[in-house]
């Protein structure tokens, strides 16, 4: 495989690489037009292969490639794994760029707040989780076209951004413009970055691991274990010690963690075994989100010498939003983000960072051998490519052969389960959006052999300390082969459950089916009323049977109905309960959980009738495993039954008399 960095009047080679009859494709090719693309996706190939008779001809290949073999693709084979991925990457950033385009503002006079600032208001802007983002930039045309300026965006307060005028000729508030948003994907650049390393490094062997043939057995230690609970737990034990011995070199070591079992737990224990074993060792810890980074940096500083730790955050990190305990350990000084010179940075032992964070650590050069042990935590929600950001820090070229030498020892934790990496394009979404934990555990290494994992490479946690047995039940059928162990005591449940609207007074769920009416707002957004006056109902019981605010929680996947239940507890002046989407609430906990489905409406697709959005088996999967002693349920179970999963959670608290059929008349 060619280089596929851009030579001069050059293409990348990885597009001449592999031509489509590779994957299978035959037959004659159809004109350009014959085929469904969306017509700026055909202009951007055309571009690209300046339509030369022989580059046409590829460019309809590719094209038939999309269409016709990505939707049944299953596996991506190693000898096309840096094209495939290269494809995934244009076709993602040309799906932003179209949602982009969708937030475009026509005849807009705005607010300027000084000379160089200047307000937009986004109608459609979602507050919580604002698809434009600071960095985004801002194409501010008056409608005459005589006036143009790119502005980037340096703030956002709602839904409102907030951006920077380098040059302004025009007096805003007075004068009618038209604004175009650009995504500056940032998270793409660094994607095409790695395909780079890969192909520089040929690091593609190293992505499909096999099995080392070297015999290994688990080394029989006397650890003086930094976390009591670990030492009385076998799987974790097991990870930390085959850690220690980099069981698993040179491919990942995966620590599979299904809900509450204590992965961070796990994580936290074999950094401080390699700090008190290996004192010169360096450590690395990436995560995909910061409040999975700061978690880990807050148990490390109450169990190490603060001297060790280094939590480095990015440029855009807000003051506000940093925990004040981890402030003394991180890179803030004066409120303000500084980055430490490379003399510096290598002194420190243990640096914790976010996964796109690490890319400044790719531009320090650091030795390929600095960091011993390279931890990816959350790796099941990052996208593969972003997963292996770290990997670039640790390679370097064997000397007598082509092949790459890894210099760490690389342990991946996550679930497989759980939510995965968001994708926009949905053509490429069950490809793109598999992340490198889930593909590792189809390779060799990390397969179970007589019903057994190979713990030299992996190990499941199976021991959940979070949720009382019920609440886990049809998770673990469904997900994890009921291999989970529940470890939680009934009588640790602070929840009363002999209270008046609980069907079985024993049983910690409640299910109630509700005939609500589901409604859509101009931007498809879904709401329930009579949904969010049954949460509201049960809310006032729950506070009625002296449960505390903070301990509940309101779990939708829909953010419109977020958004009203919010405004709901707001108008009753309950300012601590935490409502928030799935994906939110994704490595939380709360002692009371109240799901509130939305859907009463099910559709049809190819003949088969499906419940949309809420079809999602990891979507349903962490949000009935993140209530700890009481779960409820509303919905609509003659419509979610439709799926397998919803069918049999409604299954099992009919089974357990948990069930209720709510009037909404009354509500």
């Amino acid at each position: 495989m060619a280089n596929i960095t851009r030579r001069k009047n050059q293409r990348p080679s990885i597009w001449k690489s592999t031509h489509c009859t590779s994957f299978g494709l035959s037959g004659q090719l159809l004109p350009l037009q014959e085929f469904k693309v969306p017509p700026d996706l055909q202009k951007a190939l055309k571009n690209h292969f300046k339509e030369s008779p022989e580059d046409s001809k590829l460019c309809r290949d590719y094209i038939k490639l999309i269409i016709h073999e990505f939707p049944n693709m299953k596996k991506i084979k190693p000898e096309h794994y840096l094209v495939l991925f290269k494809i995934f990457l244009y076709m993602e950033d040309h799906e932003l760029k179209l949602l982009a385009a969708e937030y475009n503002l026509k005849s807009q006079s705005l607010k300027q707040l000084a000379l160089n600032k200047c307000v937009i208001a986004i109608p459609k802007l979602d507050e919580d989780d604002p698809f434009i983002k600071i960095g985004d930039m801002v194409k501010i045309q008056d409608i005459s076209g005589a006036y143009t300026c790119n502005c980037p965006i340096i703030d956002i307060e709602g839904k409102n951004v907030i951006c920077e005028i380098k040059q302004n000729h025009m007096d805003l508030a007075k004068t009618l413009v038209n604004v175009h948003f650009c995504k500056q994907n940032l998270t793409i650049k660094y994607c095409h970055f790695i395909l780079h390393m890969i192909d520089k490094y040929n690091l593609i062997d190293l992505l499909y691991p096999k099995i080392n043939t070297n015999h290994y057995v688990l080394p029989q230690v006397t650890l003086d274990w930094v976390q009591k609970t670990v030492a009385k737990n076998p799987e974790q034990r097991e990870a930390v010690i085959n850690i220690l011995n980099n069981s698993a070199h040179p491919a990942p070591y995966v620590i599979f963690g299904p809900p509450g079992t204590g992965k961070t737990t796990t994580l936290v224990e074999a950094i401080c075994q390699i700090r008190n074993q290996h004192r010169t060792k360096n450590v690395l810890v990436c995560a995909f989100s910061n409040a999975a980074a700061d978690e880990i940096a807050r148990r490390l500083i109450t169990l190490l010498p603060s001297k060790d730790i280094f939590r480095m955050y990015a440029a855009s990190m807000h003051w506000e939003d940093v925990d004040k305990t981890i402030v003394p350990n991180s890179n803030f000084v004066d409120d303000k983000v500084l980055y430490l010179p490379k003399d510096i940075f290598i002194l420190k032992k243990i640096v914790i960072v976010t996964l796109m964070t690490c890319m400044r650590l790719v531009s320090l050069n650091l030795r390929s051998d600095h960091f011993s042990y390279i931890f990816i935590d959350e790796a099941s929600q990052s996208t593969e490519l972003e997963s292996l950001v770290p990997f670039t820090l640790a390679c370097s070229q064997n000397k007598k052969s082509s092949v790459a030498t890894l210099n760490a020892q690389i342990i991946i934790t996550g679930d497989p389960y759980q939510l995965g990496p968001i994708v926009r394009c949905k053509q490429i979404n069950h490809l793109l959006g598999k992340s490198l934990l889930e593909r590792l555990m189809e390779c060799e290494p990390y397969q179970k052999v007589d019903n057994k994992y190979n713990s030299r490479y992996i190990t499941k946690l199976i021991r959940n300390y979070r949720s009382l047995e019920p609440i886990l039940h049809v998770s673990n059928k469904l997900f994890y082969e009921n291999e989970l162990l529940c470890c939680k005591e009934p009588s640790t449940n602070k929840i009363n459950l002999n209270w008046s609207v609980m069907a079985n007074k024993t049983f910690p769920i409640l299910f109630l089916a509700v005939d609500g009416k589901e409604k859509r707002t101009e931007n498809k957004s879904v709401y329930n009323l009579e949904e969010i006056a049954i949460v509201g109902y049960y809310i006032k019981k729950l506070l009625d049977a002296k449960v505390k605010e903070k301990n509940i929680g309101v779990i939708t996947p829909f953010k419109k109905q977020k958004v009203m239940i919010y405004k709901y507890l707001n108008e009753h002046g309950l300012k601590d309960i935490t409502v928030g989407t799935v994906e939110v609430f994704q490595g939380q906990e709360k002692e009371v959980i109240i799901l509130t489905t939305v859907r009463s409406e099910s559709f049809k697709h190819d003949g088969k009738e499906h419940i949309g959005f809420l079809s999602n088996a990891m979507r349903f999967n962490v949000a009935v495993t993140r209530a700890k002693n009481l779960l409820i349920v509303v919905g609509n179970p003659t419509v979610l039954c439709k799926d397998k999963c919803w069918k049999a959670l409604w299954d099992y608290c009919d089974k357990n008399n948990a069930c209720s059929i709510v009037d909404v008349v009354g509500f």
